[in-house]
């Protein structure tokens, strides 16, 4: 009796399973448009400073093209950025309108460094709504910490342009944009995560504590493992040496990454476009994430076989995703 039961609840999960995975294949959940892939950061946690591509601005040729895909789909939300700071580019505030505009239904996410986010700017967002969600990445409590971190930024100017942000928000009494503050919890924060939190929590609507990402293996020297701190899911921090999926990751089946060039990557951790799946200028966003490269690497990772994907070989996003439903559907045993 225990075996019938044991091989009806397996049954039961893999057809579950499988339907949401063909829903999910129809169109991306999620889309990151890279305004621009130059910052003028070089943190000390980020990769983007030692890329091998191109850093330059998303033309509005490319953009449109990218909205126009997206008309009539069932995207849920954008992301105004990847691996640059959106605020870097000088017409992101002409390209935030085009999509809303074009989009009105589909919740916008801009996250930024805020070291160029200039009153001026935090007017237009907050006066037009052109946002939903506004996220600032301060890592970092005090001024040594954060100068420690967010290399070439300026502590006093960032919290200025911030504060500036919320309070002028509060005096127009709106909603939204939510507004959040992310400190990444790694080696040189973790001693201030509890004192962050306590602080930035009397202004902003949220405050995240984002675990470290190591995209791919690649930035693996500021991650620990003394189990210091877990998340909501309670699901401590793991170093990447070795790779911990036993589950397909989600997001080949959730999100797309659209570089500023307009080519597109298999996922938002793939920050050189290693793994790239289509081009927009060539194929439309449908086209691609239902096309035969995209479903090459799905296949793949169903059989857990990253090794053969370089960008994933050692990718620590399992500690981010292993609690959800998503992965737990797949434990079939």
């Amino acid at each position: 009796m225990i075996a019938i039961k044991s091989k009806i609840k397996r049954y039961i999960k893999r057809l579950i399973f499988n339907i949401i995975k063909k829903r999910k294949e129809v169109f991306p959940k999620i889309l990151s448009i890279e305004f621009t892939s130059a910052c003028n950061a070089k943190c000390i946690m980020c990769p983007q400073p030692d890329m091998d591509r191109k850093k330059e601005n998303m033309s509005f040729e490319v953009l449109q093209k990218v909205v126009d895909d997206c008309k009539g789909k069932p995207l849920k939300k954008i992301n105004l950025f990847w691996m640059g700071d959106s605020t870097v580019d000088k017409n992101m505030i002409d390209k935030i309108r085009i999509i809303r505009k074009n989009l009105p239904k589909v919740k916008l996410y801009l996250s930024t460094n805020a070291q160029l986010l200039s009153e001026k700017r935090s007017r237009i967002l907050l006066e037009e709504n052109l946002l939903d969600v506004i996220n600032f990445d301060i890592d970092g409590l005090n001024k040594n910490t954060f100068e420690g971190i967010r290399v070439r930024l300026d502590f006093d100017v960032v919290t200025k342009n911030v504060m500036y942000f919320l309070n002028y928000k509060k005096e127009l009494k709106k909603k939204l944009p939510e507004t959040r503050v992310t400190i990444i919890d790694m080696k040189p924060t973790k001693d201030e995560v509890s004192d962050f939190i306590s602080y930035w929590s009397r202004f902003a609507d949220k405050v995240d504590v984002n675990h470290y990402n190591t995209w791919g293996g690649t930035q693996d020297e500021l991650n620990y493992d003394d189990g210091h701190i877990k998340d909501e899911h309670d699901s401590k921090l793991t170093e990447s040496t070795s790779n911990g999926f036993d589950f397909a990751c989600t997001h080949p089946w959730e999100e797309m990454v659209v570089g500023a060039d307009g080519r597109i990557g298999l996922c938002c951790l793939d920050h050189e476009l290693n793994e790239q799946v289509g081009d927009v200028k060539d194929e439309t966003i449908e086209q691609i994430w239902r096309g035969d490269v995209i479903n090459s690497y799905r296949a793949k990772m169903l059989k857990l076989e990253y090794s053969s994907i370089g960008s994933c070989a050692n990718c620590n996003a399992h500690t981010f995703q292993s609690n959800k439903t998503w992965a737990k559907l797949q434990k079939f045993n």
